[in-house]
């Protein structure tokens, strides 16, 4: 098996983070948005809550 050397891509700045507390530890989410989307956010939160009340 071959390794190509490619140049790694520098890390890509967040495009928004949301931090909250929770029984004493704190979660901090980065947000990356699909720039060429058709989706909204609001759409994909949507998607997120109605397949976690199908499980």
């Amino acid at each position: 098996m071959t390794e190509k050397n490619k140049t790694p891509t520098p890390p890509r700045k967040p495009d928004g983070i949301i931090t909250t507390q929770r029984n004493g530890q704190t979660i901090v989410a980065e947000l990356f948005f699909n720039h060429s989307g058709t989706e909204t956010f609001r759409d994909k939160i949507l998607k997120m809550i109605l397949a976690d009340k199908q499980e």
